[in-house]
């Protein structure tokens, strides 16, 4: 086989290099990169978001005994709406009383559109504790929305993740959208002894979980469109690699393929794992079970499926400079999407296509560095994202809207999340040799 580019064992080619380049990558010994200072947005466009409404966030209350649980409630519940971008949220001035009805006039002359007011309470008869949210309508000063939810013990596994399904009923009440609050992120994060493991975190940072164990080097992490398996590849101390599905409610795991190269795995809107596997110098997609997507000629990798389930976009270099296709999954002729910019380079790589269907997002060289884009499916409307530094391997969260993605500068590595209506932009991690991540679908519950 000819050599290998270093896209092939990861989500986004970012460099085309010889194996014996990529093994000693992973060999060399790996240092610590100092903390992302807080400001240092690795954004240099100019966003103009639209009407964001204001929202109002009132303490929750609690019941005796229940203080502790009740500001950890209100705690994850405000990080949550803040870390949604749907709403400005509004802080509450020192002079404003709580007790009572709530005053629709005073939060409509603060300018909110939305009040959430909830309670922490035991079960009647129980020692279950409920959290019981309102979404009040400022503007028509009316209860919109009130519902009960039962919660974990707060030190239980799920106690993060119940309240963020609240959270996101709460932007459901009031935007009709989806929200990203119960979800997470799957990782590649590399170790000291130049192995890496797959890493799961919360999508606000908290509950990293380590995924298999050490001594490997791990690639290409993907969610299964419930959220309830992963997959990602293997690579031994040999360069032989297995795709490996893991069962994230059971623990269990079962081996999908082996060979000399198997990369970039995803799923199909219908649930169908698709990879890329290495056939003479090159590589090529097919499902599990061998039905093909593409030829042998050439390189292809890194699929990722329209939401209708009818189409497919991908990575190819047919001359050695990655490009982005659509094709249909039926077959038929490929469409080359990533458009070619007068003095910019013109590899692109690593396409991930919104769950709303309307956008694929991709990492591309402009400039001579990688940077984040998105563009219409059908190549229209290309737009820049980022500007400075490296920034590569972008997922779409489940709302649309938010990508996350990694990036490098001078000040050293992170996992950022990015708004692409607003701009605005927050680091998942810093500080650790992280990359390659996919967001999940909203998680159901005991995941």
């Amino acid at each position: 086989m000819a050599p290998i580019p270093s896209a092939s064992i990861r989500r986004a080619a970012v460099r085309w290099a010889p194996w014996a380049l990529i093994l000693a990558a992973c060999a060399a010994p790996l240092s610590a990169q100092e903390q992302e200072p807080a400001g240092a947005v690795r954004l240099g466009l100019t966003y103009e978001p639209g009407y964001v409404p204001g929202m109002v966030i009132v303490p929750v209350s609690a019941a005796t005994g229940l203080d502790p649980l009740a500001e950890a409630v209100g705690e994850i519940l405000r990080t949550d709406l803040d870390y949604s971008d749907r709403f400005d949220i509004i802080e509450l001035p020192d002079t404003v009383s709580l007790s009572g009805p709530p005053n629709y006039a005073l939060w409509n002359q603060l300018g909110a559109v939305w009040l959430v007011t909830s309670e922490v309470s035991f079960a009647p008869g129980t020692q279950t504790p409920i959290l019981r949210v309102g979404l009040h309508d400022v503007v028509y000063g009316n209860l919109a929305n009130v519902q009960a939810f039962s919660l974990p013990e707060p030190g239980a596994d799920d106690f993060r993740m119940a309240i963020h399904r609240v959270s996101d009923q709460i932007v459901s009440w009031a935007t009709g959208g989806r929200g990203i609050a119960a979800t997470r992120i799957a990782l590649r994060r590399k170790d000291g002894d130049g192995s890496s493991h797959i890493l799961l975190i919360d999508s606000d940072g908290h509950n990293p979980r380590r995924l298999g164990g050490g001594g490997q080097n791990v690639f290409s992490p993907a969610y299964s469109r419930d959220g309830m398996r992963l997959a990602y590849t293997i690579q031994d101390e040999t360069g032989h690699f297995a795709l490996v599905e893991a069962n994230l409610i059971t623990g269990s795991r079962r081996t999908v393929a082996s060979g000399t190269l198997l990369i970039s795995p995803a799923y199909a809107t219908d649930g169908r794992l698709a990879y890329a596997e290495g056939v003479g110098g090159g590589s090529r997609i097919l499902f599990e079970g061998a039905e093909r997507l593409t030829e042998g000629r050439g390189r292809a990798l890194n699929p990722s499926f329209s939401p209708d389930g009818a189409w497919f976009a991908y990575e190819a270099a047919p001359t050695d400079e990655p490009q982005v296709y659509v094709r249909r999954i039926s077959g038929g002729p490929a469409r080359r999407i990533s458009i070619y910019v007068r003095r910019e380079d013109t590899n692109a790589a690593g396409p991930t296509w919104s769950p709303n269907g309307d956008r694929i997002a991709y990492s591309a060289l402009s400039n001579s560095r990688w940077q984040i884009f998105t563009v219409n499916p059908d190549g229209t409307d290309r737009r820049m994202l980022t500007r400075r530094g490296e920034s590569e391997d972008p997922s779409w969260a489940p709302d649309g809207r938010h990508i996350v993605f990694a990036s490098r500068d001078a000040q050293g590595s992170a996992i950022w999340i990015l708004d692409t209506v607003t701009g605005r932009a927050r680091t998942l991690t810093a500080g650790r040799l992280d990359g390659l991540p996919d967001w999940s679908p909203p998680l159901p519950p005991g995941s």
